[in-house]
């Protein structure tokens, strides 16, 4: 279950990563955002609890980046946050 997690979070990075490239939620959205919250509930996975992990990876992102930049990137986050909930 662990690695199930951690494989999904590494996911979630990875579009925050293509949405800073691309300086557009595009890729998110159209990449890995639709039906995210489908696919959670029919596998009976807490989404509170994976809304939690990218809020930790995009704390622990915003600390190793200065000021506008982490700006940025959390704006990234707080797209895949909020299509979360």
């Amino acid at each position: 279950m662990t690695a199930t997690c951690l494989r999904d979070l590494d996911y979630y990075l990875r579009l925050v990563t293509y949405g800073i490239v691309a300086g557009d939620v595009t890729p998110i959205e159209e990449i890995g955002l639709v039906g995210v919250r489908e696919m959670y509930k029919s596998l009976g996975t807490p989404i509170d609890a994976v809304v939690e992990g990218v809020r930790a990876m995009k704390s622990a992102a915003s600390g190793m980046m200065a000021g506008e930049d982490a700006a940025e990137a959390g704006s990234y986050f707080d797209y895949v946050i909020g299509a979360m909930q």
